[in-house]
C-alpha cells in the first residue's frame, strides 16, 4: 500500500511538473495576499457596522432620560390628576393637561395607562402642532430622474441594511428582544418600574421606560415614555463611517496589487522561466535578471541565474569530457589491438619482445589515464565533501619544498623555496586539494627542467590577494598554448620524455581546484635580457584571510 501510495504521488508530481501556469487570481500566493490585507479590514468594516459599544451606551443614555422623564411626568401627575383621601383616582382630563404641558423631543412618544392597562392618553394624539414645509415636486414624465450618484448611494445603502439587519446573529436578537407592551404595563401596575430596549412588530428598535403613577402608596396608572431614534442615530454613524471604509479598502486593495506587481508577477517569470528551462535546456539564459531589485526575490533571480548557468556548464564539461576520454582511451586500445594482431604473427623472438613491449607500454598508459581521469572526476566532489581551513602560506610552501629536496635523486632538478613572506600569511583553502595543486605544478616543472636545473616556488601578497609562482628553466611555452595548457589531455611532451608518461589532466585539475578557491591561475614565459625564452612560470593568485588573522575552527567553503 505504502509503495502504491508512492507511486501515485510521483504520478502527481509529473502530471504537475509541466502543466500550465495557474490564473493570476488563482495563485495561491496571490489569494494569501489578498486575504492578509482583506481580513483586518473585513474585521474593521464589521466592528464598524455593528457598533455595539456605542449602540449600547446610546441606549442606557436614552433610558436614563426616559426614566428621567417618565419619573417627571408621574410625579406631576401624582400630585395634580388624582383625587384625595383614600378615594384616589386617576384624573384622565388633568392628566392630559399635563402630558399637553410636558415638551416631549421629537420622535419620542408618552402613553399613559388606566388600571386595567388601556391607554387612555398618548401625546401622538394630543398634539396638535402642525408640520409647515416643502413637499416633494410632483413627479411626471418630464421630471429629471435623481443623479446616478445618489440612486446608487441610495441603493448601497438599503441592501447594506438590509444584508446586516438578515444576519442570523441579528434576527436572533431581534427574537430574544421582542417588545411586550402589555407585561410591561403590568409590571408597572404592580409597582415595579420596567425600562429597557426592545424590538416591536415591524423589527424597530424602542428603547421604553415604564413607571407606575402613584398616590402616596396606591398606584393610579402607568406611564410608557419610548423612543425610536436609536436606530436612526446608529445608521447615521455607519453613513459617515463610508467614506472611511470605503479609503480602507481602496488602500487595502492597493496594498494588495503592490504586493502581486512586486512579489507574485517576478516569481510567475521566475517560475515560468524555470519551465522553460525544464522543457529545452538550451533556454536556459532565458531566466529573468532581477538583481536591479535589491531584495530578496533579485537575489533569487542572480542565484537561479548562476546555478542554471553553472549546471548547464557542467552538463556540457561532463559531455565533452566524456569525448576526450573516449578519444584518449581510443589511442592505446588501437595501438593495443593492433600489436595483438601483430604479435600472433611475429617469427622471432626479438618481434614478439618488442610487441609484448608495446603491450606493456599501452597498458600502463592505459591505467595512468584512468587513474587520472578518476581523480579528476572526483575533484568536485571531493571539494563538496571537503573543510576549508585557515593555512599559513608560507608553511604549506616550505613543507612541500622540504618534501622535494629529501625525495631528489641523482642530478635532477632541485626545488628552491624562494618564498620571503615574513610575517605569516592566511588563506582559506582546502588543504588537501590546495596541496595538489603545488604538486602538479612542481611536477610539471621538474618535467621540463633539464638535469642539474632548478625549481623556484616562491610567495607572495599584498593587502587583499596571496601569489605562489614556480619557474623552470625549461623551454619555456608556445605562445599560442599559454592557455591551451590548461585544457584537458593536453600535453607537450619534453625533449627525450616516453610517449604517453603524461595524462595531460594534470594541469587541468589544478586551474579546476583554483577555480573553486576563487582564485586564477596562469602560464607565461620567462625571458633574459636578450628576450629569449630561459623557462616558464606558472602563477596562483588565491584571496588573501583579512579578517581573524590566524587559525580557527574550520568552516565550510562556499564553492
Amino acid at each position: 500500500m505504502r509503495r502504491l501510495g508512492l507511486r501515485a504521488a510521483r504520478r502527481k508530481r509529473e502530471r504537475r511538473r509541466f502543466t500550465p501556469r495557474r490564473f493570476l487570481l488563482s495563485s495561491r500566493l496571490t489569494q494569501l495576499i489578498l486575504a492578509a490585507n482583506l481580513v483586518g479590514l473585513a474585521i474593521l468594516v464589521a466592528g464598524a457596522l455593528a457598533m455595539n459599544r456605542f449602540e449600547d451606551g446610546l441606549i442606557q443614555g436614552k433610558v436614563d432620560n426616559l426614566a428621567s422623564l417618565a419619573a417627571t411626568i408621574t410625579t406631576v401627575m401624582g400630585e395634580r390628576a388624582t383625587g384625595q383621601g383614600q378615594a384616589s383616582e386617576l384624573d384622565i382630563d388633568n392628566a392630559r393637561q399635563v402630558l399637553r404641558g410636558v415638551n416631549v423631543p421629537r420622535d419620542w412618544r408618552v402613553r399613559l395607562h388606566d388600571r386595567s392597562g388601556q391607554v387612555v392618553a398618548d401625546t401622538a394624539q394630543l398634539d396638535d402642532d402642525i408640520e409647515v414645509g416643502a413637499l416633494d415636486p410632483i413627479q411626471t414624465e418630464e421630471t429629471p430622474p435623481a443623479p446616478r450618484r445618489d440612486r446608487w448611494r441610495d441603493s448601497a445603502d438599503a441592501w447594506l441594511q438590509s444584508v446586516f439587519q438578515d444576519l442570523p446573529w441579528r434576527e436572533a436578537r431581534r427574537n430574544r428582544m421582542r417588545r411586550d407592551l402589555k407585561a410591561d404595563v403590568r409590571t408597572a401596575l404592580t409597582g415595579d418600574p420596567v425600562t429597557g430596549a426592545h424590538y416591536d412588530e415591524a423589527d424597530t428598535l424602542v428603547v421604553s421606560a415604564t413607571l407606575p403613577v402613584t398616590r402616596v402608596q396606591q398606584v393610579l396608572g402607568a406611564v410608557t415614555v419610548e423612543s425610536r431614534d436609536v436606530s436612526g442615530i446608529v445608521n447615521a454613524e455607519r453613513r459617515a463611517l463610508a467614506p472611511i471604509i470605503g479609503l480602507a479598502l481602496a488602500m487595502a486593495l492597493l496594498s494588495s496589487f503592490a504586493l502581486i506587481l512586486f512579489i507574485t508577477l517576478p516569481m510567475r517569470r521566475l517560475a515560468k522561466a524555470s519551465e522553460r528551462v525544464a522543457r529545452n535546456p538550451q533556454n536556459y539564459d532565458v531566466i529573468p535578471d532581477l538583481s536591479y531589485r535589491r531584495d530578496e526575490i533579485g537575489d533569487l533571480s542572480v542565484v537561479m541565474r548562476d546555478m542554471t548557468r553553472g549546471l548547464y556548464n557542467r552538463v556540457d564539461d561532463i559531455a565533452n569530457f566524456a569525448a576526450d576520454v573516449a578519444h584518449e582511451i581510443k589511442n592505446p586500445l588501437t595501438s593495443l589491438r593492433s600489436a595483438a594482431d601483430t604479435l600472433r604473427v611475429a617469427r622471432t623472438d626479438a618481434d614478439r619482445e618488442k610487441l609484448i613491449a608495446i603491450i606493456s607500454q599501452d597498458v600502463a598508459r592505459m591505467t595512468r589515464l584512468i587513474t587520472d581521469i578518476s581523480d579528476a572526476s572526483r575533484v568536485d566532489a571531493n571539494l563538496a565533501r571537503d573543510t576549508a581551513q585557515t593555512l599559513d602560506v608560507g608553511e604549506v610552501v616550505g613543507n612541500i619544498a622540504a618534501f622535494y629536496r629529501q625525495t631528489r635523486s641523482g642530478t635532477g632538478p632541485s626545488v628552491v623555496d624562494e618564498s620571503a613572506l615574513g610575517a605569516p600569511v592566511y588563506i582559506r583553502a582546502f588543504e588537501t586539494p590546495f596541496a595538489q595543486v603545488l604538486r602538479n605544478l612542481i611536477d610539471n616543472a621538474l618535467t621540463f627542467s633539464p638535469e642539474g636545473g632548478t625549481v623556484r616556488i616562491g610567495a607572495s601578497a599584498d593587502e587583499r590577494t596571496v601569489s605562489i609562482s614556480v619557474t623552470d628553466e625549461g623551454p619555456g611555452i608556445p605562445p599560442g598554448n599559454l592557455e591551451t595548457v590548461f585544457e584537458r589531455f593536453y600535453t607537450q611532451r619534453p625533449e627525450g620524455a616516453t610517449f604517453g608518461s603524461h595524462s595531460g589532466l594534470g594541469l587541468a585539475i589544478s586551474r579546476q581546484i583554483v577555480a573553486a578557491h576563487k582564485g586564477r591561475i596562469w602560464a607565461e614565459n620567462r625571458m633574459d635580457a636578450s628576450g629569449n625564452v630561459v623557462g616558464a612560470r606558472f602563477t596562483v593568485e588565491l584571496p588573501r584571510q583579512t579578517q581573524g588573522g590566524g587559525p580557527s575552527a574550520p568552516r565550510r567553503m562556499r564553492s
